[in-house]
């Protein structure tokens, strides 16, 4: 739960993505610029098991290349154009180091992805500046296990706040933060995340109206792809 001190939290999803290509350096230092104070990374595996930021299974939105990300090795990688290429978790982690905060979400969460991704942010020491979020909570809690020191925050999909009540407990046991669908804003759940110790942030937020609404509601965090009108929206509230 914020304090007075702390404000809203304005987190880039994928970046400035409104404004630049998603998970590229554009994107991500124009996001700072406009106030962020996290960046949203989404974490896949490559076939070798790297680690690399990008949403989608396949190349196909973003690179016009219909293969998945699983089937490609660092070889496969290096052979696509570099302007659509997929980054290196490292080299986003190298590029930022302790500048900004993280919010990293598993895409498809497994074993080596959660042992790979431990092993980062301990060779970049950043682990106090992030927070791993995940839909799959099996996932979040294996993570947990190999380091209990790692902020966690399981995500919701579940667009009405009734639905949700009840899992609060059960984040609760292993997170500090969740994720909510801005459909469920509802100051129930908040009241009720605030109670419980954890910090609650929607997703995915661009609306002018609708940020001020969310600010104004008590969210902790506000996930969007226009920074700018979020800090706006956190400034007002």
């Amino acid at each position: 739960m914020r304090t007075a001190a702390q404000g809203i939290e304005v987190v880039a999803h994928r970046g400035a993505s409104a404004y630049a290509p998603e998970h590229t350096f554009a994107a991500y230092d124009l996001a700072l610029s406009l106030g962020a104070d996290a960046l949203e990374l989404d974490l896949r595996t490559t076939a070798d098991g790297e680690l690399v930021v990008l949403h989608d299974q396949t190349l196909a939105r973003t690179a016009g290349d219909p293969r998945t990300i699983a089937e490609l090795d660092r070889a496969g990688l290096a052979a696509l154009d570099p302007a659509v290429r997929p980054l290196p978790l490292d080299a986003v982690l190298e590029r930022y180091g302790d500048a900004t905060r993280y919010l990293l979400e598993m895409k498809d969460p497994h074993p080596l992805m959660e042992r790979r991704l431990v092993d980062a942010l301990v060779r970049h020491r950043l682990r106090e500046r992030v927070e791993v979020m995940s839909f799959k909570r099996a996932g979040l809690r294996r993570l947990g296990r190999l380091d209990p020191s790692i902020a966690l925050s399981p995500l919701y999909f579940a667009p009405l706040a009734t639905v949700l009540l009840p899992q609060i407990g059960r984040a609760a046991r292993y997170a500090t933060a969740i994720g909510v669908h801005r459909h469920a804003a509802d100051p129930a759940l908040v009241a009720a995340a605030h109670a419980r110790g954890l910090r609650i942030r929607a997703y995915t937020v661009n609306d002018a109206g609708e940020l001020a609404r969310l600010a104004a509601l008590g969210f902790d965090g506000l996930i969007t792809d226009a920074p700018d009108r979020a800090r706006a929206a956190a400034a007002a509230a």
